[in-house]
């Protein structure tokens, strides 16, 4: 009857040690599991963040663009300046000389009034035909000057607004390029924040958890060493029983 109770109790006990070796393979399984999808989190925040890295050092290139776009109008703007002083300038010249050439004129006609007074009346035929003359260049190349002007003060305008649309145009994309990549970071960002708050959340969950496992397995461990030492003992006291 004793040795019968010993057989059984070590039945009993080898069924145990053999649950609770299967528990702890289940619960160092589910330990490498959470290890796996913690290293693979971790791997896909550095992705995130090289990705971030990439899209600021591509808005720090369209700001250095939108620089070098700014600098070229300005010195546009600086060009069509000069042009149109250059244009005063021209019709300030333009106009003195007709003003020297009135002079010139009317100096002749006293010249030729003092030395030909004989030939008053054919000489101021002649003179009055050269007035006429010069009158009508001085009429035509004071018609012709507002239209040099304008026509020079229209196709600079033209110029200018051009590249005033040019300039709207350029500046309009680089702003939608800014606020796309402003969102873009913006929404990486948040992203990165939000996957580390899950990893750190999970991070702190799993070594809850695997403070768990190990008090578990630890407990299941001295347990098993507990019923391995009752094992052994029974199996030396059956072995004594045999004997006997």
């Amino acid at each position: 009857k004793e040795l019968k109770e010993k057989e059984e109790s070590l039945l009993v006990c080898q069924q145990v040690c053999k649950h609770l070796q299967e528990e702890v393979a289940e619960k160092e399984r589910r330990e490498e599991d959470l290890k796996r999808r913690t290293g693979r989190s971790e791997s896909e925040l550095e992705t995130l963040k090289a990705l971030l890295s990439q899209t600021e050092q591509e808005v720090l290139m369209l700001k250095q663009e939108r620089e070098l776009l700014k600098s070229r109008t300005e010195q546009l703007q600086e060009t069509l300046r000069q042009k149109v002083q250059s244009e005063d300038s021209w019709r300030d010249k333009l106009e003195m000389d007709l003003a020297k050439g009135e002079a010139r004129h009317k100096e002749a006609v006293l010249k030729v009034r003092e030395e030909a007074r004989v030939e008053l009346e054919l000489e101021r035929q002649k003179q009055q035909e050269l007035i006429t003359k010069y009158q009508r260049e001085h009429e035509e190349l004071q018609q012709k000057i507002p239209g040099l002007i304008s026509s020079a003060t229209k196709s600079l305008r033209m110029e200018m607004e051009i590249l005033e649309k040019k300039l709207q145009d350029a500046q309009m994309k680089v702003a939608e390029k800014d606020g796309d990549k402003e969102k873009e970071i913006q929404s990486l960002k948040r992203l990165i924040s939000e996957l580390e708050f899950q990893l750190t959340m999970e991070k702190s969950n799993n070594e809850s958890f695997l403070d768990k496992l190990r008090k578990e397995i630890k407990h299941k461990s001295d347990e098993l060493e507990k019923l391995t030492q009752e094992k052994t003992q029974l199996i030396h006291s059956l072995s004594q029983v045999q004997e006997e």
